[in-house]
């Protein structure tokens, strides 16, 4: 756990004053008698750096402070899904805005699954920055074989994500805001695709999900690589939640439809992009879907102006079990249309080739009287995928009073079939 979610205020003031003195002495020419090596130089801005994050971290009250978001838990039997809504405190008709604040520790949840002994040559490994943890998740030899031979695909690479270690939501004490403080570590994709997706575990023992494999006695629900994804529904001009297509060749829920934007966090610099990270060196979510967005849709959104809306968790039958949500909503000054006609600007290495044929345009109700069809629409149509359910419901309740009655309701009964959203062709 990063300290600076698990220590009590009082603790992190200690030591932010403490890297405060250690920075001035430094100033002073306490250390080697002079200020003007340029060791001294970076490890005084270093000290300063850390102690103003203590502070920022201590401004939150520490560990033990926490506002209570809404936690809603929707069963939809037809859909085969699990859904957890957390709606952050005070927003329940999108009234104030969230910062975030994330604590962060290098300790890496991953399988080794290399099989060293018969390799010719070694597997290329990428520059690492020292201080990394790592926590091996066990695997059996049939979970490791599938692994290797998953990676071996162009269109596959064992890359790190993040792992949401624990959140809580707080208040600034130092200009007020609230903010949704994410504890985060690291994890492997290979770690998601055994701890994540029961259908891994099945094909490498050759069965069907959810029976006896052999390979390992594995409670696949998402409880140790805790991946987190990131999702923002793009609302237009014209009050239109955007949901975009995605291709054959997505990794996850392909030929669905999920939110405008949707990706993970690159903890890691590689070849043509950018780590997502702040001015600290930390995990930055909202950096993250802005360039996800560029790279998606073409489409060049502040990180600033993201709004965070919540967050979610979902389980999918067989499929996907316990993954995390953060849940934004962006809102350009473009039409639905204009939007759509960006995408001719997309990223075609890193964005593009994951879009599909079209877009969904879902618009938003004229008052709370069409609230009920919207959400009856988002949790029965089986070409969504479940971010952009749990994406649909937090924006949807960013404008309207959403109870939890509404939701359950909306699971439970057929779907209202008067709410259609409009279909928007991607010209190629």
């Amino acid at each position: 756990m990063p300290i600076t979610f698990a220590a009590e205020a009082t603790d992190l003031i200690s030591l932010s004053q403490a890297y405060s003195a250690y920075a001035a002495d430094l100033q002073r020419g306490s250390f080697l008698g002079t200020t003007s090596v340029p060791v001294i130089e970076r490890e005084t801005d270093m000290a300063l750096m850390t102690s103003r994050l203590l502070a920022d971290a201590a401004a939150g009250g520490g560990s033990g402070v926490e506002r209570e978001p809404r936690h809603v838990r929707i069963h939809s039997p037809e859909m085969g899904r699990e859904l957890d809504w957390w709606q952050l405190p005070e927003t329940k008709t999108g009234s104030l805005a969230y910062d975030t604040f994330v604590s962060y520790r290098r300790h890496r949840l991953r399988p080794v699954y290399e099989d060293r002994q018969n390799a010719t040559t070694p597997p290329p490994a990428p520059l690492e920055v020292t201080g990394l943890e790592t926590e091996d998740l066990a695997a059996s030899e049939a979970e490791k074989r599938f692994l290797r031979n998953k990676f071996k695909s162009q269109h596959s690479f064992d890359g790190v994500l993040p792992r949401l270690v624990n959140w809580r939501t707080e208040r600034d004490s130092g200009n007020g805001r609230l903010r949704l403080h994410l504890a985060m570590a690291e994890t492997t994709y290979g770690a998601v695709l055994l701890d994540h997706y029961p259908q891994t575990i099945a094909e490498a023992a050759g069965t069907s999900p959810g029976a006896s494999s052999g390979a390992a006695d594995r409670d696949v629900q998402g409880l140790q690589a805790r991946l987190l994804t990131l999702s923002a529904v793009v609302v237009t001009t014209d009050r239109t939640m955007l949901f975009a297509g995605r291709s054959k060749l997505a990794g996850s829920h392909p030929e669905k439809f999920g939110p405008a934007v949707n990706g993970n966090l690159e903890l890691r610099r590689r070849k043509g992009v950018q780590g997502d990270s702040d001015e600290f060196g930390l995990p930055d979510p909202r950096r993250a879907l802005a360039r996800e967005s560029a790279e998606e849709l073409g489409l060049h959104l502040d990180p600033d102006r993201i709004q965070l809306i919540g967050l979610g968790r979902f389980s999918v039958e067989d499929r996907e079990r316990g993954t995390h949500v953060f849940l934004t909503l962006a809102q350009p000054s473009l039409t639905a249309e204009e939007i759509v006609a960006g995408v001719r600007d997309a990223d075609p290495m890193e964005g593009r080739w994951e879009l599909g044929g079209g877009f969904l345009a879902a618009p938003l109700p004229e008052d709370q009287g069409g609230v009920n069809a919207i959400l009856s629409w988002l949790l029965h149509d089986p070409t969504l995928t479940p971010h952009a359910v749990l994406a649909g419901i937090a924006t949807v309740a960013r404008f309207f009073e959403v109870t939890p009655d509404q939701l359950h309701l909306a699971a439970t009964l057929p779907q209202d079939t008067s709410y259609v959203p409009r279909g928007i062709r991607l010209s190629t």
